[in-house]
């Protein structure tokens, strides 16, 4: 059963510590660097090139919100999934897990907490950055809706999900939170491979980046769609169930 405290006493870790402010910080600066990055690369490149005439083609706001993703499926991710990896490895190294598990709390209200405000959290942080990005796309091309929009927005949110629960299974794997930073972005790194193939990328969990492109270029079969969606919600279960199978069986 979940506590609320538990949950409680998550959420205060990501107010009451930089963390959390680091990533409000991160999303939001390339919520507003990418519409304007879009807008204004043919001048930078320009003044870049200068002995050379290169005629660029006009951006529209699919370029800014191509930027947008591709910030947020690298950088954006990226440290979000490092900020993850502590959850529980930084706990257990410290010993202050055992405190919290003497207290009537369950192994699995404790697994299944983090994940929960982890997920809010990044569903916060995302859902932010997707309105101001909306919001300033709008400003500087008149017009911030494409078609496909929301299933991209879907997919992306999908995907931190998954990596919400990517980031608790290496941290319980990992006996230090540096171990288990390192075991994250390891997966990150093989999982992207895999997007090299359109057709892996659908069965691809973090196949979200490379479908995006695919929907904003229009060159994706929408009946398809529906494979990564399964895809992310069965892996993310396999995830947390893997580190609730291997939580249980550890000593702490």
């Amino acid at each position: 059963m979940i506590k609320f405290e538990l949950i409680k006493k998550e959420i205060k870790e990501y107010l009451k510590t930089p963390k959390g402010l680091i990533l409000l910080v991160l999303f939001l600066f390339f919520a507003f660097s990418s519409p304007l990055l879009a807008k204004y690369i043919n001048e930078i490149l320009a003044s870049v090139a200068t002995d050379v005439e290169i005629i660029f083609p006009e951006p529209t706001l699919k370029d800014s919100w191509m930027q947008y993703f591709k910030n947020m499926n690298s950088i954006c991710i990226i440290v979000y999934l490092i900020v993850m990896t502590g959850t529980i490895s930084q706990e257990k190294n410290k010993g202050s897990i055992i405190l919290v598990l003497t207290k009537k709390v369950s192994r699995f209200s404790l697994i299944f907490s983090k994940f929960l405000v982890g997920s809010l959290v990044f569903t916060v942080l995302f859902l932010l950055s997707t309105l101001v990005n909306g919001w300033y796309t709008n400003i500087l091309f008149d017009e911030f809706n494409y078609n496909g929009l929301i299933i991209s927005l879907l997919l992306q949110w999908l995907m931190g999900i998954f990596f919400t629960a990517l980031a608790i299974f290496t941290s319980v794997i990992g006996k230090t939170p540096t171990t288990s930073a390192l075991l994250g972005f390891f997966a990150f790194a093989i999982l992207q491979i895999f997007n090299i193939s359109s057709e892996l990328a659908l069965y691809n969990p973090s196949g979200a980046s490379a479908i995006v492109n695919s929907i904003l270029a229009n060159t994706v079969d929408n009946s398809k769609l529906w494979i990564p969606i399964i895809s992310s919600i069965l892996f993310t279960v396999f995830l947390l169930a893997g580190s609730q199978i291997i939580f249980k069986r550890q000593e702490l």
